[in-house]
This record gives C-alpha cells, sequence and structure tokens, in this order.
C-alpha cells in the first residue's frame, strides 16, 4: 500500500528522543508535553519526597528535545570569555579543550528563548536514539554568554550550531543535579531583587534602627527556598552561614574579631565617644562596629546578583569557566 497517509522517519525519531528524555528524570517529577509546540517540547514540574509521598517544590522547567541517529562530537578549545575582558597571567590568554556535541538550530527557537530572558531557562536536550544518551544546555544562558558575543546578528541566518558540552549527560546523577538547579533559577532571581531593595532600605537607618530592621529583613530572606541553590554557588553557600550565624549570636563573625582584635590592644571598646558613618552622634566601637558590619554583610549579599550573572551562568557552557570549574 503506497497511496496512504505517510509517518516521515523524523517523527518517528523524535518521539523516540522524547521518551528517553522523560526516562531520564526521576518518576515523581510531572511532565508536560506541549502539543503542538512552537519552540518548547516539555514543561516539567519537580517534586520532592515528603513522607509517603512527594510534594512540589513549586519549581518549572523547559525543554527542547532534539533526537539523532548521528551525533556531531568533537574537541573544541576555548580561549577568554567572550563576554567580559579579563586580563589573564602575565596578559596572556588562557585556553582550554572540551569535548562537545554539535547541532544546528533554527535561529527562530534561539530568538523565541532569547525574548523569554533569562527567569525561566530553556534547556535544549540532544539524544541520540541509538546509545539512549541525552546531552543538555541551557539555551538562555548560551545566548547571552557564548552566541550573542560572537555573533551579535545570528537572527539573520535561518539557522546556528550549538556546541554542548558532553560532559551535560542528563542520564548521569549529576546532569539531573543540574538541572534541579537551573529551576530553581525564578527563585533566585527574586531573592536578589529583594536583597538589592533591603540593602537600599538599610542606607536609612542609623544604629537605633539597623538591628531591629535586619532582624526582620533576614527573616523575610531566610525564609526563601533559594538558599537550597547554593550548591553550585560558593559565595552563597558562605552568606547563608553568615545569616544563620547572625540568628544565633545576634552579631557578625567579622564584628567579633574586629573586638576581640581591639580588647587585645586595650581599647575600651563600650565608651561611647566616637562618630561612624550610619550612626548618629557619639557611639561605642562596639555598636559602630556591628553597624559598620552589618551593612557590609548586605552590600555582600547585594553582590551576589552580581556574581551569578558574571560566573555562575557559565559553568555549564562551553566557555573557559566551564574548564576551570571542572579542574
Amino acid at each position: 500500500m503506497e497511496h496512504g497517509k505517510k509517518r516521515p522517519v523524523q517523527h518517528v525519531i523524535g518521539e523516540r528522543g522524547v521518551e528517553i528524555v522523560k526516562k531520564c528524570f526521576p518518576k515523581e517529577w510531572v511532565v508536560r508535553e506541549y502539543t503542538p509546540d512552537y519552540g518548547i517540547d516539555l514543561s516539567v514540574e519537580l517534586f520532592s519526597p515528603c513522607e509517603n509521598s512527594f510534594i512540589t517544590n513549586g519549581e518549572h522547567i523547559f525543554f527542547q528535545v532534539k533526537a539523532t541517529t548521528e551525533l556531531q562530537q568533537r574537541r573544541m578549545t576555548v580561549s577568554e570569555r567572550k563576554n567580559v575582558e579579563l586580563e589573564y597571567k602575565k596578559g596572556k590568554e588562557m585556553a582550554g579543550e572540551i569535548g562537545v556535541i554539535s547541532f544546528s538550530l533554527d535561529t527562530a527557537l534561539l530568538m523565541l528563548v532569547e525574548a523569554m530572558g533569562s527567569a525561566v531557562p530553556v534547556v535544549l536536550t540532544v539524544v541520540d536514539i541509538e546509545k539512549e544518551e541525552v546531552f543538555f544546555v541551557c539555551l538562555n544562558d548560551y545566548i547571552e554568554k557564548v552566541l550573542v558575543p560572537e555573533e551579535p546578528d545570528y537572527g539573520e541566518k535561518k539557522e546556528k550550531t550549538i556546541y554542548i558540552p558532553v560532559r551535560n549527560r542528563l542520564d548521569k546523577h549529576e546532569g539531573i543535579e543540574i538541572i534541579k538547579w537551573y529551576a530553581k533559577r525564578p527563585k533566585l532571581y527574586a531573592l536578589f531583587n529583594k536583597i538589592n531593595y533591603q540593602a537600599k532600605e538599610l542606607e536609612y537607618c542609623g544604629q537605633f534602627e539597623i538591628v531591629h530592621r535586619i532582624k526582620h529583613f533576614l527573616y523575610l530572606l531566610n525564609r526563601s527556598d533559594a538558599w537550597s541553590a547554593r550548591t553550585y554557588f560558593p559565595l552563597m553557600d558562605y552568606l547563608k552561614t553568615e545569616m544563620d550565624y547572625y540568628f544565633e549570636h545576634g552579631t557578625t563573625q567579622g564584628t567579633e574579631r574586629t573586638l576581640k582584635s581591639l580588647v587585645e590592644e586595650g581599647v575600651d571598646i563600650d565608651e561611647e565617644e566616637y562618630e561612624a558613618t550610619y550612626c548618629v552622634g557619639k557611639v561605642s566601637l562596639r555598636e559602630s562596629t556591628l553597624v559598620q558590619e552589618l551593612h557590609l554583610l548586605w552590600d555582600r549579599l547585594a553582590s551576589m546578583g552580581d556574581v551569578f550573572e558574571d560566573v555562575i551562568k557559565e559553568y555549564f557552557l562551553p566557555t573557559m569557566l566551564n574548564v576551570l570549574f571542572y579542574d
């Protein structure tokens, strides 16, 4: 029978690719497939074990699935970061080499993802249906950190080749952990935004108000589930430790170190004879040091968003930071 409706081989390959990607996810996750799709194939809602059942994390992530019978794999040299100017050792450029999967995408899809912004990640998965291997990359970050710096007018072409680090394997445990981390991004951006608001509010607080305001602000920040995203974010992990210390002791570790040093030098830290930034009238070194350290804590908290944008988003891209992260 040669005159009926035919089903293209690519449809079979595509559906098989979606099945393989779904098998990679923990069984408790809810996967919703878009039919028809306009750039997004899957919407995934994450759940975690809770007693004898599972509870939603309030986290969602999108996937675009591409499948093939022949993956194009090669070695790729990565050198300086394309999106910023950095000076390396003695002015020499650092370089490294990583294995990558190359895959061509319609630029219409890339422009859609760029228009969506960075808050809700769209993950490209490329599936080898013969070996049932799945490789992934966050398209939002790739476009911002790699594609646009190299070729700002990429949209004028019909297709663009994307390079996916072979280390980004969805069918491995670490791959799922990275996906979990990506899914927390909306929570991270919400946290960064709140911290920046709080930092501005604290600029107008004197020593009489700041302690009360700090406790309230820390309480609000501590309620955020974004702190569960600190696995790949050392600065975030350090600052959470600092916050927990203040909750327990009512002071900061920096304050205690400074005051201890002053006491050892024989300085009276309780005599109210000093003027200090953010303080009104004469204050003691104990009081002024705590106020300065609390402002410093918020400066560091506010820097998290900058570090995330500048560095952390590149860890799993085909860039030099990928090499440095794994080394």
